[in-house]
C-alpha cells in the first residue's frame, strides 16, 4: 500500500510540473506575440495543442476546475467565424486563471461559476450584428453539424455558450459553474438527455438551473414521459427555429 502510494505521489507531482512547465510555455508564446501585435499560425497551434492537453491531464488528475477552464480558453480560441484575431490581454486571463489553480488560489474541484463569467469571450459575431449577454449557457451535446447549428443559434441571441461533449461531464460542469440555462440533447450516449436532466432536477445546487431538451420527438412521445412539465422540447429540423424561441422565452431568457 505504501508504495502504491508513493506512486501516486509520484504522479501527482509529475503532472503538476508538467502543468507548471505547459504555463511557461503558454507565458512565453504570449511575450513573442504581444511583441508583434498577433499569434501567428504556428503559435495558435501550438496554443491549442498545449490548452487541450491541460484539459485532459486535469481531469485525469482531479483538477476539475482546470479542465472547466482549458474547455473554456478552447471554445475562446476556435470562436474564428468572424476573422477577428487573439485578444492578447484576453489570453492572458485565461492563462492567469489556469495557472492559480495549479498553483491552489483556486479551487481545483469546488464551485467555479463566478471565474468562468468573469472569462472574455469572443464571439463568431460581429459586435455589430450581436449584443453579448453576461448569460451563460450549458449545451450539453455530442460534436456535430447539430451542436455547431445549436452553438451558433444561441451566440446570434448573444448569450456565452460551452459545448459538453458527454453526460457524465455535463454533470460536472453544470455543478461547478451554475450556468443560467442548460440545453441537453435527448439523444446522448450512456446517460441519454432525459436522465440527466432528471439528474440534475435531483440535485440541490442545480435543481432551479432552467433546462431544455433537444430531440426529434414530440413532448407527448413515451419517451420523453418522465420529463418535467417544466423542460420545454425543442425538435430538430424545420421546427427548430419556432421551438427556441419558445423555449427562451419559458425559460426567461428573452
Amino acid at each position: 500500500m505504501e508504495n502504491f502510494e508513493k506512486h501516486l505521489a509520484r504522479l501527482h507531482q509529475e503532472f503538476l510540473d508538467h502543468a507548471n512547465d505547459s504555463i511557461a510555455q503558454l507565458d512565453k508564446m504570449l511575450d513573442a506575440a504581444a511583441q508583434r501585435g498577433a499569434f501567428d499560425a504556428s503559435e495558435l497551434v501550438d496554443l491549442t495543442r498545449t490548452v487541450h492537453s491541460l484539459k485532459g491531464s486535469g481531469g485525469t488528475f482531479g483538477f476539475t476546475n482546470l479542465t472547466i477552464l482549458a474547455h473554456r480558453f478552447e471554445d475562446y480560441i476556435s470562436a474564428s467565424d468572424n476573422g477577428v484575431p487573439l485578444g492578447i490581454a484576453d489570453v492572458q486571463i485565461f492563462i492567469d486563471r489556469i495557472g492559480d489553480v495549479i498553483d491552489g488560489r483556486i479551487s481545483r474541484d469546488g464551485p467555479i461559476d463566478t471565474v468562468v463569467r468573469s472569462l472574455p469571450m469572443r464571439s463568431r459575431f460581429s459586435v455589430s450584428d450581436v449584443t453579448i449577454t453576461e448569460v451563460e449557457v450549458g449545451l450539453i451535446m455530442e460534436p456535430g453539424a447539430q451542436a455547431r447549428l445549436v452553438t451558433k443559434e444561441l451566440e446570434a441571441c448573444g448569450y456565452r455558450v460551452t459545448n459538453v461533449q458527454s453526460s457524465i461531464q455535463g454533470i460536472g460542469y453544470v455543478y461547478q459553474t451554475r450556468p443560467d440555462c442548460v440545453f441537453v440533447s435527448a439523444n446522448m450516449p450512456g446517460m441519454d438527455g432525459v436522465d440527466l436532466i432528471l439528474a440534475l432536477k435531483a440535485m440541490k445546487v442545480t435543481q432551479s438551473i432552467p433546462c431544455a431538451l433537444l430531440t426529434a420527438f414530440t413532448k407527448d412521445n413515451q419517451l420523453l414521459r418522465a420529463l418535467p412539465e417544466s423542460v420545454p422540447v425543442i425538435r430538430k429540423g424545420k421546427e427548430f427555429g419556432d421551438d427556441l424561441a419558445e423555449a427562451l422565452v419559458k425559460l426567461g431568457l428573452l
